[in-house]
């Protein structure tokens, strides 16, 4: 799932207001934090019972990056979705510009090809599916939020959400689509590709940089259109 495509659909979120980007937001230390007037709390992120491997102690320091309360509560939707998703492996992904932890959950080691992907940012988690624009059936109660062309998330504020009944019917639905029935004792892998994603932020910075400034001022004006086009929206 994550690629140009997820990307763009982060991007349009923040763009839309639907990311919560904090105004005194810093980078600090390694750890991904809001500021407030009370000051910035961090703190440790074991694993829990989890096998430590050189990939979840990679893992581990990812979380660390986040205030103790979105820590905790992604890892704790990250442990439901292991126990949902069995034989699924997990993909894990780096967005600087977006200070976001993804975690795809896909059957092969591609992130574009998961069924679901759990996102942390700063101030909030959200839990995105695939094919979100075709699971409006399975989505009575309107949860699925999002204007992106292959995915919608839903804001998880609390781990319990997770087994709401709401949420576990768009799984069905989502594995439905994927045509896959996740089987108890599956094997996966955990799979870091922060550093990939990392170098290829690096390389299209440095495309960027190289051109003229004629196809600079093109870009610029064609991302302010965009921008200018999309109606404002207020977070909830």
């Amino acid at each position: 799932m994550p690629g140009a495509e997820l990307r763009r659909d982060f991007r349009a979120s923040s763009e839309n207001g639907l990311v919560p980007v904090p105004l005194r937001q810093r980078f600090l230390e390694g750890r991904w934090i809001a500021s407030h007037s009370a000051g910035t709390v961090s703190g440790s992120c074991p694993t829990g019972d989890l096998p430590v491997t050189d990939a979840e102690t990679q893992l581990a320091g990812f979380f660390a990056r986040y205030e103790p309360a979105i820590a905790r509560l992604g890892k704790a939707l990250r442990t439901k979705l292991r126990a949902r998703l069995p034989g699924l492996s997990e993909i894990v992904y780096l967005y600087e510009r977006q200070r976001s932890l993804v975690i795809s959950y896909s059957p092969t080691e591609h992130g574009y090809q998961a069924v679901c992907t759990l996102a942390l940012y700063p101030e909030q988690v959200k839990l995105f599916f695939a094919r979100g624009p075709l699971l409006s059936k399975a989505d009575p109660n309107k949860l699925l939020r999002g204007t992106g062309k292959m995915v919608r998330y839903v804001p998880m504020d609390k781990a319990a959400d997770f087994d709401r009944a709401e949420i576990e019917a768009l799984m069905v639905a989502a594995l439905g689509l994927a045509k896959l029935r996740p089987a108890a004792g599956g094997e996966r892998a955990l799979i870091i590709k922060a550093d990939e994603q990392r170098k290829r932020a690096t390389r299209t910075s440095k495309a960027a940089s190289r051109a003229s400034p004629t196809q600079r001022k093109t870009t610029q004006r064609k991302t302010t259109q965009r921008q200018t086009s999309r109606p404002k929206t207020t977070r909830p």
